[in-house]
């Protein structure tokens, strides 16, 4: 599991017309500047899919062309941003008690994009272009962050009135996403009551902020929420319960995030060696690991992966805990296997060529870079598989290749000059008219674009 920082889906820009659904709104963490790093892991990524494409089917939204990304940040918040692409905090998932809850919450979200609530929000601030929106716009990104009061400052004075036209709009949008959301849910089989449970907890939230005034939110006050979905809900058919296999991946997804998250201390308080469950095993191994105490980390990854010998994320994670205790062949042999049981999950594929790097095995190389190279195929947000593809083209003598990786690195992660100086080396190195040379030409083009701007 890696807390991994991404430029491309936390600017500034993304945040300010994001529709969000709370309140006026890890190894190796990265430092993020615009926000909270994001968490890239395979089994996690899985469970989330698992979740929500029941819900964008019954939206009747291809599942392909939504995009999940994971926040580590401790608010109860998720929003979509940028397009397709739904948020969801660590702090949402770790807080709700249900597979229908999460649900609900996908499903709210998916109620903005289907009501495309983000272009409408975007074309509703364009002609703004004066300090007031700015200033507007900087309130709002100040609420989202969870500091409702400093936003109602920000756009304190002259700005009051123009501010609250355009949260009224705002609150328009959630209330339909909520009225969208619920069908969904029932549509996917859920229970849409789920979504009054999770609006709940916002309530007790707000009743911890007196004097809020409902006219400075992004959102209707949770009470006006519940108030009208109610009626609609007791409409609609309850669902049954999760099916036993999608209630142990929740589970599972739910045990792993508090682990990497909590500290080892309580988690091993929360779970005892007395607990001999799975999922107490598995908090265990975590917990260990992060003390850390590989010996024990790798004892009760043994004894679950004797549990479910086919089961690729358990061997994953070994093959992650192999790899940051400094046992590259060993990692390598575990990324190795679990890429079999799962050949095309690029997460895994990427730890797998990190190992191979990592190995003192000069013919090691070469299986590492083709190997990233399908991994970051398969994945275009994985800068770190981008980096380590960079390090095996240069260990291969591939400089063009190396300096294409870096640029492709650089359009996630760095600035345009950091894309143009890289991709002018690629353009210059690699075969005129490639399929590489290409590429480092359209990264030229598109920073010098933004450099302009």
């Amino acid at each position: 599991m890696e807390a991994l920082l991404t430029g491309v889906f936390r600017t500034a820009a993304a945040l300010l017309i994001g529709c969000a659904l709370g309140l006026a709104a890890p190894a190796r963490p990265a430092a993020a500047a615009n926000g909270p790093p994001l968490i890239r892991d395979a089994e996690i990524e899985a469970t989330l899919r698992r979740v929500a494409d029941p819900i964008f089917r019954a939206a009747n939204v291809t599942p392909s062309t939504v995009d999940l990304y994971l926040l580590q940040d401790p608010e109860m918040n998720a929003f979509v941003a940028d397009g397709q692409n739904i948020f969801i905090n660590t702090g949402m998932i770790t807080r709700l008690d249900t597979i229908d809850e999460l649900r609900g919450v996908i499903a709210h979200e998916t109620g903005h994009i289907v009501g495309g609530h983000l272009a409408r929000r975007a074309q509703a601030t364009s002609g703004g272009r004066n300090m007031v929106l700015l200033g507007l716009l900087g309130a709002a990104a100040v609420g989202i962050a969870g500091a409702p009061d400093a936003s109602v400052a920000i756009a304190a004075g002259s700005q009051q009135v123009a501010r609250r036209n355009l949260l009224a709009y705002s609150r328009g949008e959630e209330a339909a996403a909520d009225q969208m959301g619920v069908r969904y849910v029932a549509t996917a089989g859920g229970d849409p009551g789920a979504i009054l449970d999770v609006l709940r907890i916002f309530r007790g939230q707000e009743a911890m902020m007196p004097g809020i005034d409902p006219y400075a939110q992004s959102h209707p006050m949770s009470v006006e929420r519940m108030a009208m979905l109610e009626d609609r809900i007791a409409k609609l058919p309850k669902g049954g319960p999760p099916s036993a296999e999608d209630a142990y991946w929740y589970g599972r997804m739910v045990t792993k995030l508090d682990a990497f998250l909590d500290r080892p201390a309580k988690t091993l308080r929360e779970h005892p060696v007395s607990d001999q469950s799975e999922m107490a095993a598995l908090a265990r191994s975590i917990a260990y690991y992060r003390l850390p105490d590989m010996a024990r980390a790798g004892a009760q990854m043994d004894a679950l992966i004797a549990m479910r010998p086919e089961d690729p994320y358990y061997i994953e994670l070994k093959g992650q805990f192999l790899l940051e205790s400094g046992k590259a062949e060993a990692a390598a042999a575990s990324y190795g296997r679990a890429a079999e049981l799962a050949p095309d999950e690029p997460l895994i594929l990427a730890g797998l060529g990190r190992a191979l790097l990592n190995t003192d095995d000069p013919d090691a190389t070469a299986r590492a870079r083709d190997v990233l190279a399908r991994a970051t195929r398969l994945d275009r947000r994985n800068p770190d598989a981008l980096r380590d593809l960079a390090l095996a083209e240069a260990r291969l003598g591939h400089e063009g290749a190396a300096a294409l990786a870096t640029a492709e690195r650089f359009t996630m992660t760095g600035d345009a000059r950091d894309v143009l100086r890289n991709a002018t080396r690629a353009a210059d190195l690699l075969p005129v008219g490639s399929p590489g040379w290409r590429r480092a030409q359209d990264m030229i083009t598109m920073a010098r674009r933004a450099l302009k701007q």
